[in-house]
């Protein structure tokens, strides 16, 4: 059976984890691809544990993996904790919100299997984002900031180095040497797969960001860190 993993790290998502569980359920993958859901809840405290304790004993999820954590420790321990469990010949990281379109992650799918990338990472359509405050047009000037210095450090031509879609070749993400913590963790990501690899494919996905009001978690200290952990890796790691 082809199969591909997809890792849902859950903080505090009691009103969208189940519909986006649901809705990857729904999914015709390419090829007869079937889908592995490892879903990692970061010791929620608004119901969301409670919620994917009921989900666990639905027969939808039967072939599935609930994770739950004794302690907050971020999305970056939770998908270390998950890669080890993945299966599937590709691996895909899925936020537990409604920011992205999960019918996204079947075209990244096709075009790493057609054109044999060893990863295909999705760029937003930051031109659309909403400005909810002030810190949503820092937001996306961060985002250009960022991907604009990993492009001159890793010598590639990236869109988006911010994106929560990366689609990799699961034994190329089992052998990256991932540094740092909570959403360092993902910049780590991207950045020790570009050394490992330039097959990486692009392709633009649908994006509708939330506001605070609506469970945003990103705050103005992830880019500091991302900023380190960029300069870290090419340098130090």
């Amino acid at each position: 059976m082809k199969k591909l993993s997809i890792i849902i790290p859950v903080y505090n998502e009691v009103n969208t984890v189940s519909i986006v569980l649901h809705n990857l359920k729904k999914i015709k993958f390419y090829e007869n691809y079937h889908s592995q859901l490892i879903i990692v809840d970061d010791n929620s405290n608004d119901g969301s544990t409670e919620l994917l304790k009921k989900l666990e004993n639905d027969d939808n999820f039967k072939n599935d993996i609930f994770i739950y954590k004794n302690k907050n420790l971020g999305k970056g321990d939770s998908q270390k904790i998950a890669i080890p469990l993945c299966e599937g010949s590709y691996t895909v990281i899925q936020d537990a919100d409604l920011e992205y379109n999960v019918e996204n992650i079947n075209s990244l799918l096709e075009l790493c299997i057609k054109k044999d990338h060893d990863a295909v990472l999705g760029y937003r359509k930051l031109q659309d984002t909403k400005m909810y405050s002030t810190y949503f047009i820092f937001h996306k000037i961060a985002v250009m900031t960022l991907t604009i210095l990993t492009n001159i450090l890793y010598l590639t031509r990236l869109k988006d180095v911010c994106t929560c879609y990366r689609l990799i070749k699961t034994p190329i993400l089992k052998n990256l040497k991932i540094n740092g913590e909570r959403f360092e963790y993902d910049f780590s990501m991207i950045n020790q797969l570009i050394k490992n690899t330039k097959n990486i494919g692009q392709m633009e996905i649908d994006y509708k960001n939330r506001s605070f009001a609506e469970g945003k978690k990103n705050t103005w200290i992830v880019g500091f860190y991302a900023l380190k952990r960029i300069i870290l890796d090419r340098f130090l790691n």
